[in-house]
């Protein structure tokens, strides 16, 4: 008994020591090797194709691009617009602050021609102000497309508030 145990170790260990063990484990590690490397290249064009990764370059450039001359410099002009009081201001800080939240989602790469289209791929679960986006949206419509409607402070306030806050939420500003 002792002795077939031997001599089936003895086989064993003649086996995983011969030249042709080698050759295996060497035709082993290469194939590991490309297989790897072929489901490595298949994952980066999958997230490549799904884009599943636009939320790691938004936070990583989000102040670059959003403020582009500084850190909230942009969003500064907007406020100090409104703060001058007349309609004027009042009126291209709405549309200032609309434009730059369009920027945004475009650069979050949200399909659609018009910031209508592109609002509508966002659902309310994803980003908890949209609502307060679309009401920003109108107004910034009204003020567009009817010269003579008259916008009163409070309601400029409340139309750059909105995006104030959507700007928070999805952190282009503390």
């Amino acid at each position: 008994m002792i002795t077939l145990f031997l001599d089936i170790y003895d086989q064993i260990y003649n086996y995983l020591t011969s030249v042709d063990f080698g050759a295996v484990l060497l035709i082993l590690k290469i194939t590991g090797w490309l297989l790897s490397a072929f489901f490595l290249w298949l994952v980066v064009i999958l997230l490549k194709r799904s884009d599943a990764a636009w939320w790691v370059r938004e936070r990583a450039f989000a102040g670059e691009f959003a403020y582009g001359k500084g850190a909230n410099q942009r969003w500064e002009e907007i406020k100090a617009r409104l703060q001058k009081g007349d309609e004027a201001n009042l009126k291209l800080a709405v549309i200032e602050a609309d434009s730059l939240m369009d920027e945004i989602l475009k650069r979050m790469g949200l399909p659609g021609q018009e910031m209508e289209d592109r609002l509508q791929q966002i659902e309310s679960q994803e980003v908890k102000s949209v609502d307060k986006i679309r009401l920003t949206h109108k107004t910034r419509d009204l003020i567009i497309h009817n010269a003579d409607w008259c916008l009163s402070q409070e309601e400029a306030e409340e139309a750059v508030k909105n995006i104030e806050d959507a700007l928070k939420e999805l952190e282009y500003l503390s």
